[in-house]
């Protein structure tokens, strides 16, 4: 680079800086937004365009491949436990099927793209459309009569869980010496796997009409994201509606801290019911938010803010300590409910807070909207 082109640089970005320093008194955000921005486009230091690469290259795809993977050994485990249903082999299969849900739970938010459900008509890791619980009933009835597991409430994890963890250990390998039941338990697991090859498929840069290029390639001719910001509010949508599933779904619904239940608690409506397994569940949720801002959008939320990314990773800290504490007091979410009461409204409260730090100041920060990508998801 020739010294004057070098000395422009060094002023401009002086010029920036002092703008910045100068021109903003307080801490608001949507201005330090913009010069910010100015600076992070005319260096380029960390633009849009490599934290969707970031995401996709150092999140997306490895929680995919990873969940995949959980998913053969889940597969693998159900086929020798229905082959020989004895304790050794309910319970290997029992932890495989944990470990894939927690592996599902890091990349839950992600509700866009190929794991939104009219993309893919249904998503058979989530075996409810974002509402509990699923249907035992309905579930019996499709054994009995030898019918295929597909339909809402009737498949995905949750239904694996239910046949796997609902009875002890005795009552279940006693159900499944019937042929039936064996048969709808592989064969939902089969169809998990399905989806998860979808997912790796439809992410897959080797294609170039996958979804890979279309998010990554936000503002390059993406059909699905015409501008970079598309790409950008994508995420930080996700990262709201899913804060929403949380509080209003995953824990007020059956805490009765809803508005619309009038305080009347409903433990059915609890997630992962018969495994326990809702307080890790919550725990590997906000993990997921953690891993998206290690890979790259904290450095991104940085460039346009100095206050906000330490306060949302503050924020994710401290509604982590909330429910560990729970989880600690109680050992489950239905105890927690039934006989804990204000420890979950704490609890909840801390979700509500991210909610609402992600939702004003996180978007505000970043120049965004929510609810305007044109592949939202919601």
């Amino acid at each position: 680079m020739k010294p004057f082109n070098l000395l422009l640089k060094i002023l401009t970005f002086g010029f920036y800086i002092l703008l910045y320093n100068c021109g903003v008194n307080s801490d608001k955000t949507s201005e330090r937004a913009q010069i910010l921005g100015l600076v992070d486009t005319y260096l380029r230091t960390y633009s849009t365009s490599s934290l969707l690469s970031d995401v996709t290259n150092k999140l997306i795809i490895p929680k995919y491949t990873n969940l995949d993977s959980k998913v053969s050994a889940l597969q693998t485990a159900a086929t020798t436990y229905t082959t020989n249903p004895d304790v050794t082999n309910l319970n290997l299969v029992r932890n495989a099927w944990i470990e894939t849900d927690l592996a599902y739970r890091e990349i839950e938010w992600a509700y866009f793209g190929p794991a939104y459900i009219p993309y893919n008509v249904y998503l058979f890791l989530d075996s409810f459309s974002k509402s509990f619980p699923i249907d035992p009933t309905a579930i019996e009835s499709k054994i009995t009569s030898n019918l295929a597991p597909n339909g809402l409430r009737v498949d995905g994890l949750d239904t694996a869980e239910y046949l796997l963890f609902k009875d002890n250990i005795t009552t279940t390998n006693t159900a499944f010496a019937d042929t039936n039941r064996k048969t709808y338990l592989n064969k939902l697991i089969q169809d998990i796997k399905t989806q998860t090859g979808l997912l790796l498929f439809h992410w897959d840069k080797s294609r170039s009409s996958s979804f890979y290029y279309s998010f990554t390639n936000a503002g390059k001719g993406s059909r699905d994201y015409p501008n970079t910001k598309d790409g950008l509010t994508e995420l930080t949508n996700q990262m709201v509606f899913f804060c929403n599933t949380i509080v209003d779904i995953k824990i007020a619904e059956p805490s009765g801290l809803r508005a619309t239940n009038l305080g009347v608690k409903d433990i059915t409506k609890v997630e992962t019911p018969y495994a326990n397994l809702s307080l890790d569940s919550l725990l590997r949720n906000l993990q997921g938010f953690s891993d998206l801002g290690d890979v790259g959008f904290y450095k991104f939320l940085s460039l346009r803010s100095e206050t906000v990314t330490p306060r949302l990773q503050s924020q994710i800290k401290t509604t982590t300590t909330a429910v560990n504490l729970v989880k600690t007091k109680y050992g489950t979410f239905q105890n927690a409910i039934l006989t804990g009461g204000s420890d979950v409204e704490l609890m909840l409260n801390e979700f509500k807070k991210l909610r609402v730090l992600i939702s004003t100041e996180v978007i505000s920060a970043l120049g965004g909207t929510i609810g305007v990508s044109s592949n939202d998801g919601d």
